[in-house]
């Protein structure tokens, strides 16, 4: 009878999980991200130059989030779209792109906000989305630096 019926969680677990109750999520509480978030750019020629612009999965990594939680922040209007998007030549279409200045503003939001604390909160219930669509809108006409010596 032991292959039957599934053992009992203690009645400190969420049901249907086997995380204990008041626990962060795996994935919170993530001290600034990965420090390397910056390492693969995505260089675009704009106004005669190439540009250094990130991917969501760069934004993601400084955050500590899986890219599927920035997308569902953007549905949810607890994220602002981004500024740049560019059709790719991947199957899986349009790419969203954040500059540098934009990214490291998030992170740092993100930190003041509490959102990357050890502490369990909910984004809705922080300043992160308006402070993050402020953010956007001050830096939505900053192109970056252009790249000088382009080889």
């Amino acid at each position: 009878m032991n292959g039957i019926v599934p053992p009992r969680q203690p009645l400190d677990v969420y049901p249907g999980t086997s995380r204990p109750i008041g626990a962060a999520h795996p994935t919170q509480g993530y001290p600034g991200g990965d420090a390397r978030w910056d390492e693969d750019p995505v260089y675009k020629k704009i106004s005669g130059f190439h540009r250094e612009f990130f991917a969501i999965s760069h934004l993601a990594n400084a955050l500590g989030r899986a890219p599927k939680t920035i997308y569902k922040w953007e549905a949810n209007g607890l994220f602002p779209g981004a500024t740049w998007i560019y059709n790719s030549d991947s199957r899986n279409g349009r790419r969203r792109l954040y500059t540098r200045r934009q990214i490291e503003g998030v992170v740092l939001i993100a930190f003041e906000e509490g959102v990357l604390s050890q502490t369990q909160r909910f984004i809705s219930q922080t300043n992160f989305p308006e402070r993050c669509r402020e953010l956007f809108i001050q830096t939505r006409a900053a192109l970056p630096e252009p790249i000088q010596d382009w080889s």
